[in-house]
């Protein structure tokens, strides 16, 4: 197997031949089939070796023994400081206007297909990318969306980068820009070599930067007929974005990712469909991006796959407005990209600080970093991740017993992992004990954000003051157990605490091409979900906006199953189509009860119009001193009780709205809850916080006392007489000489 560095690239057909210089290096051969011995190889300028016919990209090695990658699609990211630095002091020799942006390239860049159609519309445009369209329409000279398109601009169809060569001069000589973006090879592929290539375009850059032009490079696109040698052109622009330290828009490997398989129109599964219309990311002749009329201006997830100017429109501006923010000063340090913008309120459950890591630390700061550290992490280790956007390639996996995989700066928003709506699974924790996973974000994921391989033994998880954005069937997954080895395979032990999850809108078909009208109807998504678990903890967390196309998603908390002896508690759910769920009416035969002797208490639900506490097949358990608010229910469920559920005790609980919903038979024990609307009475049910306020009279002091109720969700003690409801009530300290309420 090839070490990770290297498993990114594609290997090449056998027989393929590239363009080399005389270099040699000695380079180990690694665990290639058929070499088991120390190869001397020619490096070409492209980092490209040619072993046994095949050619592989090189990792070669710096004076200081570092190991670096021919280039990969986070090329840009692994040098992000080092580019600023560079941009800045090129800005500094900067004399022309702010705000100006020329477009150097071919016939993909000449079209009013790029960069002019988006001050118009950005249909389903993820906030990041309406964040970055609002820096660059603050800072644009407004002549540089449309009208600088053209030869005399740097931009003509069917143009090399020889043709860009000779008439560099002259462009920065009438425009004199403070950004260039540049894309020049597609053309070349068909006259020129790999070697040729890289020079010239190295040259154009340097020019730009000699001027105080701040260059954005871009890797052209693949092409139908030339896949291996847009490859090495791709990676030979890789090579200058990190030789000169400018920054990269890696659009052939973006294509490549959304569509490894299928990104070439002129396939013959596409005959069907004519000229730019072709859903995929190439044109019918191969050459071009595509513009489907179905995608126009959309910048959804499955757009992005199927319309090859808005991804290249997309990746554009938000590189752009990166450098804006660099050169404008807006960014003190290295901005964060992709950097989440969650809902908070003051109110929210704030997570204490993780202690320092006490075993060895790895440092990373680049996805290549990231994958090779948790393969060689160690147990007990910490990888430690920088602050910054991490746009995944693949599943991440933690085997590893011990492992923590945390945030550097504990700051949860800052470090992003991102599926950019393409990968199925983003992380995973598979045959290993006692992992924790923290101060991060994981988003735009299709199937499962963070994916617990239960069937392999996974104990002692820890989640902690994660965020989980965006995701599309369940943020926190964790799948059947085989009967055979139930017992000890079952997840035990595991703690969900402090997290944030939360998505943008309702689910949508495009989010999630296996969730359509004939199954699930888009309704296939949830929180967390989770089977034959035992002795969990899920605490503190907030759920906001996880909704189903016709508002009939799964559970913001769904546990089910056969699973035991669990706690959920003082958590804060708020428009989320339903809330608690403990089992629900699917039930195998093999699964006498979904939950049992589980402990619901202190926990605020707002709006959960499906359910906002559900009970379904449960033996044992207990529904305590919960807040549930939703006095204008459609279905009148803020507590529902369903099926089997023998031993149930519900009690103290506060329904602002509605009466607890029983259609069980079992032996259930309902007491003193309170149903009533309540709003006025609550701080600001608008928002979720539904503490009680002076005014719920018929609340305070109005409860039962539990032995499993000793506090609040605040953490408050309870009073002999307690509240009803999740919210215990305290008087604020009355102003000198005034009379106290007594309780």
């Amino acid at each position: 197997m090839l070490p990770p560095e290297v498993r990114e690239f594609p290997v090449y057909p056998k027989n393929h031949s590239v363009l080399v210089d005389a270099s040699i290096l000695l380079c180990p051969a690694w665990n290639l089939p058929g070499v088991s011995h120390m190869l001397y190889l020619r490096r070409g300028a492209l980092g490209l070796l040619i072993v046994l016919g095949i050619i592989v990209p090189c990792v070669t090695r710096t004076s200081s023994g570092r190991s670096r990658s021919a280039g990969v699609a986070t090329a840009a990211a692994e040098q992000r400081d080092a580019w600023i630095d560079v941009a800045q002091k090129t800005h500094a020799r900067f004399t022309g206007r702010r705000g100006t942006l020329a477009q150097f390239g071919d016939s993909i860049t000449v079209t009013r297909a790029f960069w002019s159609p988006l001050p118009y519309a950005r249909k389903n445009a993820p906030p990041a990318m309406q964040a970055a369209f609002n820096t660059v329409r603050a800072y644009l000279a407004p002549e540089c969306w449309q009208e600088w398109k053209g030869a005399s601009y740097g931009s003509e169809g069917g143009k090399t980068s020889q043709w860009a060569e000779e008439n560099l001069d002259t462009w920065l000589q009438r425009l004199n820009p403070e950004v260039a973006s540049i894309m020049f090879g597609t053309n070349d592929l068909q006259t020129m070599d790999v070697a040729q290539y890289q020079g010239r375009m190295r040259r154009l850059v340097r020019r730009c930067l000699d001027n105080g032009t701040v260059v954005i490079l871009s890797t052209i696109p693949p092409r139908h007929g030339f896949v291996e040698k847009a490859a090495a052109f791709a990676a030979a622009v890789r090579e200058i974005s990190r030789d000169l330290r400018v920054p990269l828009i890696d659009f052939h490997a973006e294509i490549l990712k959304r569509r490894p398989d299928d990104w070439d129109g002129a396939l013959d599964r596409f005959a069907a469909y004519d000229g730019y219309d072709v859903p995929t990311l190439l044109a019918r002749d191969g050459v071009h991006p595509s513009a489907p009329k179905r995608f126009e201006n959309d910048y959804s997830a499955e757009a992005l796959r199927g319309h090859g100017y808005a991804l290249r429109n997309y990746l554009t501006l938000t590189r752009y407005a990166e450098v804006i923010d660099v050169l404008s000063g807006a960014a003190s340090h290295r901005r964060i990209e992709g950097a989440v913008q969650p809902p908070s309120q003051a109110w929210f459950p704030k997570a204490p600080p993780l202690p320092l890591p006490k075993g060895p630390v790895l440092r990373v700061s680049t996805v290549d970093e990231l994958f090779a550290a948790a393969a060689r992490v160690g147990p007990g280790g910490t990888i430690l991740v920088a602050d910054g956007q991490y746009r995944m390639p693949r599943r991440l996996e933690i085997r590893t017993d011990g492992v923590t995989l945390r945030g550097a700066s504990g700051r949860r928003e800052r470090v992003v992992l991102d599926g950019e709506g393409v990968l199925g699974e983003l992380l995973a924790v598979t045959a290993c004990s006692d992992v924790t996973i923290a101060d991060l974000t994981v988003q735009n994921v299709r199937w499962n954000g963070i994916k617990i391989d239960s069937e392999t033994g996974v104990q002692r998880l820890t989640l902690h003051n994660c965020i989980l954005h965006n995701i599309w069937q369940r943020a926190v997954k964790g799948v059947k157990v085989p009967e055979k080895d139930r017992e000890r395979l079952r997840p035990q032990g595991c703690r969900v605490q402090y997290c944030l999850f939360y998505n943008d809108r309702p689910k949508r078909f495009e989010d999630d091409p296996a969730d359509t009208a004939e199954n699930f109807g888009g309704n296939y998504v949830g929180g967390i979900d989770v089977m034959y678990v035992r002795g969990w903890t899920i605490r503190d967390n907030v759920f906001v906006g996880i909704k189903g196309r016709t508002g009939s998603a799964r559970g913001a908390i769904f546990v089910w199953h056969e699973s035991q002896d669990c706690i959920i508690e003082r958590n804060v759910i708020l428009d989320c189509d339903s809330g608690i769920c403990l089992g629900n009416s699917s039930k195998p035969d093999d699964v006498p009860v979904h939950c049992a002797r589980f402990l619901v208490r202190n926990n605020f639900v707002t709006r959960a119009p499906e359910n906002g506490i559900l009970a379904d097949y449960t033996r044992d358990c207990k529904i305590l001193n919960n807040t549930v608010h939703d006095p204008h229910s459609r279905l009148g469920r803020l507590i529902r009780l369903v099926h089997d559920n023998e031993g149930l005790l519900v009690a103290n609980n506060l329904l602002s709205g509605p009466p607890v919903r029983n259609e069980s038979s079992s032996r259930i024990i309902l007491k003193n809850n309170l149903a009533k609307d309540l709003t006025a009475a609550l701080v600001d049910p608008e928002h979720g916080n539904l503490r009680l306020t002076a005014r719920a009279a018929e609340a305070i002091d109005t409860g039962v006392p539990l032995p499993e109720v000793t506090d609040d969700i605040d953490g408050k003690p309870r009073s002999r007489t307690p509240d009803i409801g999740a919210s215990e009530y305290v008087a604020s300290p009355a102003p000198a000489g005034a009379a106290l309420p007594t309780r």
